[in-house]
């Protein structure tokens, strides 16, 4: 545990002096800022304006994060030889994994912490309220973007970080669109169309599941025990991700 901790500490503190971290949170307050001169030019009410621009925001920056920060940390650490240096140690290459998921994901939820902070601030200084759905909401995205880490963090195990940005983008996009395949769609397709369909549909984590916007802004309810099973299901991806880098991590030639 003391090598995990060390290795989530340094790669933390090398993550923080990323300037991307920086340009992302920038670009984040930007946006919800924007939404409040949005607010006035909608036919919406301005407090739903800035609840959906803030979460939407929010989403995009997590993976932003696993684009430009999660995708080229074992890149960098490969390139710059400094990989073997850890490795020469008495220190497991699992360890060496968690302890680098264990520093993004720090910085993730600092970044993330502030998000949150200036966001509720913008919605109270102009009268909106922080409802129990908007929180559940920063929750689910909060979970969505800790997906998104591990996942940048599994592709770069096996592949540079050029192609490693490119999948977590797929891997992103493909699974909010994996909630529009319906069984009954895939069903009625072609044999080899079909099959491939249902692969996608049971292997990649439907990312839809995080996005409550629509009842953040509509003010409707959760059903009940919605935000446990979401942070559950969210968890478990998070695990096997995990499992499978360190899995092709231990087995990488390096």
């Amino acid at each position: 545990m003391n090598a995990i901790f060390q290795i989530g500490m340094n790669t933390a503190k090398e993550t923080v002096r990323n300037h991307v971290v920086y340009m992302v949170l920038l670009f984040v307050v930007l946006l919800i800022v924007l939404s409040v001169s949005f607010g006035d030019w909608s036919v919406f009410a301005r407090i739903q304006v800035i609840e959906d621009f803030g979460l939407a925001a929010m989403s995009v920056s997590g993976l932003l994060l696993a684009v430009f920060i999660g995708v080229g940390i074992l890149g960098r650490e490969i390139s710059s030889k400094t990989v073997y240096h850890v490795v020469a140690k008495p220190i497991a290459r699992y360890q060496f994994i968690l302890g680098k998921y264990a520093g993004l994901l720090t910085v993730l939820a600092l970044n993330y912490a502030i998000m949150t902070a200036f966001f509720m601030g913008t919605l109270v200084c102009l009268g909106g309220q922080i409802k129990m759905t908007l929180v559940s909401a920063i929750i689910c995205i909060g979970t969505e973007m800790a997906i998104m880490i591990s996942a940048a963090l599994f592709f770069s195990t096996f592949t540079s970080p050029v192609l490693a940005a490119m999948f977590s983008t797929a891997f992103y996009i493909a699974g909010h669109l994996n909630d529009l395949i319906s069984i009954r769609y895939i069903s009625k397709s072609w044999s080899l169309y079909s099959l491939v369909l249902k692969i996608l549909y049971y292997l990649l984590p439907n990312l839809e599941h995080f996005n409550i916007r629509d009842r953040v802004v509509y003010d409707a309810a959760m059903p009940q025990g919605f935000l446990e099973l979401a942070v559950i299901y969210g968890c478990l991806y998070i695990v096997l991700f995990l499992v499978l880098s360190c899995v092709i991590f231990q087995k990488k030639d390096l």
